[in-house]
């Protein structure tokens, strides 16, 4: 039986995407200058991975034999299904505010919304399947992203420097930061037109710089604003930690970790969920009451993941993710590498170069994915300098 199957990721053309990277990474032309937002490699039911000629998709190939595919112990723990989903993001405009639940709150979530509604492709629909969704994010480009809450001492200072804000003061001083955010959040629209008003007059006077709240708060006033009125999610762009990835760094997003995209190409690793409580800074269904009772209020000291090098030649990022695993490898020309799949499925990415197998597969810039099931052994040659990535179960 065979045990590599290439396949073609599934394009998700939401609106924040760009127009030129992930064709460029594909081959493929945009003419009409569509935005491409996410390649999706992975089974998950919305955009399961393409098998090579008419070969079905991944779902259906995992779906038809899970513990030889998967790998008994991978069958079983993860109920006979691939742990994880693989992307590449073009993030052209800032994305959503947003927490994704744990394990437990998302079961019981997804259990609510199956017995009660709303349908599941409906979009007021909150958890489409009933997994958490832990993230690892690396940068591919300049990255910038708002990640966790900042210290109290450093929000209050926002409050005295942001104009219009003073009134906050009290809020905080009572409540703590998770009244300060219920109190925005919760705020009726005129209230927070009153409160952002002030500082949408002064930023157009302002020449902010990326490594700047102000510079993200101006993108989100020209993005969002609609009707005069403003969006609440820009209180998180100062409030949140932004945080600046050059290319190889990555981050990791925990359960509960309020997290926005703000602008960059990245590489995402993930438990295969596509469940998202949304909080502002998007046009798509937000649940305020949903995203509070999910979201974690503590200071976020933000950590950026650097690769550690192993004895097999293989740069892995940590995380205390146990879906999944993310490393990559650089092959000089005409350098051998073998891979294992011994322990479960993998993805292998080609981000460089060119490879082949001793079985006459090529993986190309045109051909850059395969799917290697459990017990998988292959060598690859590079034909020129390349570098791989691989995602796998946790370890």
């Amino acid at each position: 039986m065979p045990t590599l199957y290439p396949f073609s990721g599934i394009i998700q053309h939401y609106s924040w995407g760009g127009f030129e990277f992930l064709p460029a990474l594909l081959q493929r032309e945009n003419r009409e200058k569509t935005p491409w937002a996410e390649l999706w490699m992975g089974a998950h039911p919305k955009g399961p991975g393409k098998l090579r000629g008419d070969a079905g998709d991944l779902g259906q190939l995992i779906d038809s034999a899970p513990e030889r595919i998967l790998g008994p112990a991978v069958a079983e723990r993860f109920a006979g299904r691939l742990p994880f989903l693989f992307k590449v993001l073009d993030v052209r405009e800032m994305l959503s505010i947003q927490v994704h639940p744990t394990k437990a709150a998302a079961e019981k979530g997804f259990a609510a919304e199956e017995a009660n509604g709303p349908d599941r492709d409906a979009n007021d629909r909150n958890y489409r399947d009933d997994n958490h969704k832990p993230e690892l994010g690396v940068a591919l480009t300049d990255f910038y992203l708002l990640h966790g809450f900042r210290s109290r001492d450093q929000i209050q200072r926002t409050l005295t420097s942001v104009p219009g804000w003073k009134e906050l003061i009290p809020i905080l001083e009572r409540d703590d930061v998770t009244g300060l955010y219920a109190h925005v959040m919760n705020a009726d629209q005129d209230t927070v037109d009153r409160l952002l008003r002030p500082l949408h007059h002064r930023l157009p006077d302002s020449q902010p710089e990326k490594s700047e709240a102000a510079f993200w708060a101006k993108r989100a006033y020209e993005q969002y604003t609609t009707d005069g009125h403003f969006d609440r999610g820009i209180f998180s762009v100062y409030w949140f930690n932004l945080v600046h990835l050059r290319p190889g760094e990555g981050i990791f997003q925990a359960a509960g970790i309020p997290h926005a995209y703000l602008e960059g190409a990245c590489l995402e690793l993930m438990a295969n969920s596509d469940n998202v409580l949304r909080g502002g800074l998007t046009p798509k269904h937000i649940d305020v009451p949903e995203l509070m009772k999910h979201t974690r209020f503590e200071e976020v000291v933000p950590e950026k993941l650097r690769p550690r090098q192993g004895v097999d030649g293989w740069n892995r990022y940590p995380t205390p993710a146990p879906d999944f695993e993310l490393s990559f490898r650089d092959i000089a020309k005409k350098e051998k590498v073998a891979i294992a799949a011994s322990d479960g499925p993998a993805i292998l990415l080609l981000m460089e170069g060119e490879l082949t197998t001793a079985d006459g597969l090529t993986i190309s810039k045109t051909d850059r994915t395969v799917f290697l099931a459990a017990g998988a052994e292959v060598v690859l040659e590079a034909t020129e300098t390349s570098r791989v990535f691989l995602a796998q179960v946790g370890r």
